[in-house]
């Protein structure tokens, strides 16, 4: 192979940006989440010390979060224990809201 050809081969192959790229966006993507998960429990925290109330709004966002993190990781995997994990923080879920529509 010619210096082109090389060169037309790895630009076809990194069309959705080359691995650093993909890499970077992949962690930013973890780390949005753990913001989430932060912000979510703090305002959870803030909720339940000072203004009592329920927080079930809050941990149907956290586990549906979960749910979807766990169900993309087994659509690539396609591993039995991710399917069960991500069905169990979805039923949590659909549970959490189901209470956050019915008690408040």
């Amino acid at each position: 192979m010619n210096r082109g050809e090389i060169l037309s081969k790895s630009r076809i192959d990194n069309r959705g940006g080359d691995e650093r790229e993909r890499k970077i966006t992949e962690e930013s993507g973890v780390w949005g989440a753990v913001a989430v998960a932060i912000a979510v429990s703090a305002i959870f925290l803030v909720r339940v010390l000072t203004k009592g109330g329920d927080p079930y709004d809050l941990l149907a966002i956290l586990f549906t979060y979960l749910a979807a993190a766990n169900a993309f990781i087994w659509s690539r995997t396609r591993s039995n224990r991710t399917l069960l994990v991500a069905a169990l923080y979805g039923a949590f879920a659909i549970g959490w809201l189901c209470a956050y529509v019915v008690m408040d």
